[in-house]
């Protein structure tokens, strides 16, 4: 019986999703009915429905199995049901005609949940049954009737039937949502296969051109021609960051882990750095650029002013990037209002690029999602930047539009809420002495990093300055190195992932020390562990600030300005 059941039943998933349910439904009503038979009408009367039963039953198998069409298939089960229900009425004189006549309702209803279906059996059954009543003579009727128990049992199984098919429908309802479901999460799967695909060619790219030029201009003898290609393994990396970059927010993300900070920065600032980023790239394309800055929008502002640029400068690459040689690109911030100190900006990023189509526009801020794939592979670009860009600007409390036509450019248009901060005068200077020209000939500091190119790459990057640095390969050494003269370092620089002994413990142990020197001595996180909840791991084990890997050499020398 399980081996039946496993193979002529369950087997049928594939099919219809509902036979196994089905099946239970129809043998545990089929029973209960046949056992209701036996203690109310007798031992024939059992044995009959018993029959009947089962042939609806192995009805139901047989028409799940057939290979027909599911306009064949009910027109099948109509008809053998008003068979079985015409020869039960003449052989019982019509004390059965009712219940039969419910159970192939209950089948039909059951094994397609189709109301059409169960519409058309209902007038074409009916239709043939009236004719057979009058021209038989068989009343709908008999004596087994006539008892009060007998017809609430009619009324029961009436009503269980439909509530069997209200479940049913639910249950059809349910299974659709599942499959919805699962063809979305497909959708997802396929989408961010396609991601990766373009994540790979988007990263081995500037790795080629990275490993390439490495190899050119080790082999080169002519200076410019090394020059040349040192500056392009500087593009090129510049481009893979952006990507690792993106890659990592894009994570933070969909994990639920990306957030917001809440500093004090300069408006112009904040504005002059995102034009040199971009400047570069509108003069390649000889494109006039447009810069409007609305003057009742506070200088001081209270926000993530990082990433409020990274969105501006996604935006106005983007633009520069679809708009042709010549072109025009412009950026306009105004405010909208400003209430309880809170500042509402709008800012417009427009050009007279490419154009978007409608239908694209839908998809446009989705993740894993790119509106063109040849468009990807023309200009370049992970895809996830508008993502991101959509994310930052809804952590901001605003939102991110875009209106374009394809031929006649595009405007991006966004709001951000950020407080109004303290206004100050503006003092990024007196000193405007080069890196090269500065000297700390009189300080020393201890650099803690396991990897020997990461300190090589900081000596080289010091040594015009005539600073004086000991290195440690792990936290053991630094804090060996440390406790043997407190007075000897000025700074530390310290790395966390480290064999034996890592960043944060090492801190740790110094601060622990309870001295003048190891309170006061300034430690700067100096890893590629970046993200936020990273740097407020740096603070607490009593860090006094962070630089994040790939280094920033201006980043570097504005923390040593500031510490020695």
């Amino acid at each position: 019986m399980a081996k039946f059941m496993h193979k002529y039943i369950f087997g049928l998933k594939a099919k219809n999703p509902n036979a196994p349910q089905i099946f239970i439904i129809l043998c545990t009503y089929a029973i209960l009915t046949s056992i209701y038979y036996m203690l109310f009408f007798g031992l024939d009367y059992f044995v009959i429905r018993t029959i009947l039963s089962a042939i609806l039953v192995l009805l139901y198998i047989a028409l799940e199995r057939s290979k027909l069409s599911k306009t064949a298939t009910s027109f099948l089960s109509c008809s053998s049901s008003i068979s079985i229900l015409i020869f039960g009425s003449l052989y019982l004189g019509g004390d059965f005609l009712l219940f039969t006549y419910m159970n192939g309702i209950a089948m039909i209803s059951l094994t397609y949940l189709r109301p059409k279906a169960l519409l058309y059996y209902t007038i074409y059954s009916g239709a043939l049954i009236g004719i057979i009543v009058i021209g038989f003579n068989i009343p709908l009727l008999g004596e087994v009737f006539s008892t009060i128990h007998h017809i609430l049992f009619l009324t029961t199984s009436v009503v269980l039937n439909f509530l069997i098919w209200i479940v049913c429908k639910a249950y059809a309802k349910t299974l659709n949502s599942l499959r919805d479901a699962k063809n979305e999460a497909s959708l997802a799967a396929d989408a961010k296969g396609n991601f990766l695909s373009n994540m790979s060619h988007e990263m081995r790219t500037p790795m080629n051109a990275i490993i390439g030029m490495a190899i050119i201009a080790e082999s080169s003898k002519d200076i410019k021609e090394k020059d040349t290609a040192i500056n392009k393994i500087r593009v090129a990396s510049s481009h893979l960051l952006g990507v690792i970059n993106d890659i990592l927010d894009i994570s933070k993300i969909e994990s639920g882990k990306f957030e917001i900070s809440e500093i004090e920065f300069n408006l112009d600032d904040m504005i002059t750095q995102t034009m040199n980023i971009v400047h570069f790239k509108l003069t390649e394309k000889s494109q006039k650029f447009n810069l409007n800055i609305a003057d009742n929008i506070p200088k001081a502002l209270i926000g993530d002013n990082q990433r409020l640029a990274q969105v501006i400068i996604n935006l106005l690459n983007n633009a520069v990037k679809f708009t042709p040689d010549g072109g025009e690109v412009a950026l306009s911030m105004t405010l909208l209002g400003e209430r309880n100190g809170i500042c509402e900006i709008e800012v417009r990023v427009s050009d007279t690029g490419i154009g978007i189509s409608h239908e694209k526009q839908k998809s446009l801020f989705n993740s894993f999602v790119q509106v063109d794939s040849g468009t990807s592979r023309n200009f370049g670009g992970t895809g996830l930047g508008l993502s991101i860009s959509k994310s930052i600007v809804e952590h901001m409390g605003g939102k991110i539009k875009v209106e374009s036509e394809p031929g006649k450019g595009s405007v991006f248009t966004f709001t951000a809420k950020l407080k109004r901060g303290i206004i100050r005068e503006k003092k990024a200077k007196d000193d405007k002495t080069s890196h090269a020209d500065i000297a700390w000939e009189n300080q020393r500091i201890l650099l803690v990093d396991d990897v020997e190119i990461n300190r090589e790459i900081l000596l080289a990057l010091l040594e015009p300055t005539k600073i004086q640095i000991d290195c440690a390969v792990n936290g053991v050494e630094a804090l060996k190195m440390f406790c043997e003269n407190e007075l000897k370092y000025d700074l530390i620089f310290m790395d966390i992932q480290m064999p034996e002994m890592d960043g944060y413990e090492a801190t740790r142990r110094i601060r622990s020390l309870n001295t003048p020197s190891s309170r006061d001595i300034p430690i700067i996180a100096m890893t590629a562990n970046v993200f936020r909840e990273d740097v407020e791991k740096c603070l607490k084990a009593g860090m006094n600030g962070h630089i994040g890997k790939p280094l920033d050499i201006n980043e570097v020398f504005r923390v040593l300005r500031e510490n020695l």
